[in-house]
């Protein structure tokens, strides 16, 4: 198990234990953080589980693939960090990670 933190756009923080081998829009969906729609269920096709990954864990989590770039590229809130949540798998790597819900 690991502890993800979320920091919700409407600034409340939300500290999961979650399963490793999970997604981590998968988690956000199935704990209710605000703001994480997964529209098409974790395809990498609509960007709705757009998240900011924390500097210190950017070269832990996943890597991004062209399609997950190309989506992200199409975001004007797109910056450093950003991911999509169903991109990201979570294990033990990224305990104690913090995410931006964007």
């Amino acid at each position: 198990m690991t502890q993800i933190i979320f920091k919700q756009k409407n600034n409340v923080k939300k500290t999961l234990i979650v399963e490793n081998g999970m997604s981590l829009m998968r988690c956000a969906v199935e704990n209710k953080i605000t703001d994480i729609k997964a529209i098409c269920g974790g395809n990498c096709n609509c960007a709705t589980c757009h998240v900011v990954i924390e500097p210190n864990f950017r070269s832990v989590v996943t890597s991004i693939t062209s399609s997950e770039q190309q989506l992200l590229n199409k975001l004007r809130n797109n910056q450093d960090g950003s991911r999509l949540a169903c991109q990201i798998i979570v294990s033990k790597k990224l305990n104690g990670m913090r995410v931006i819900v964007k």
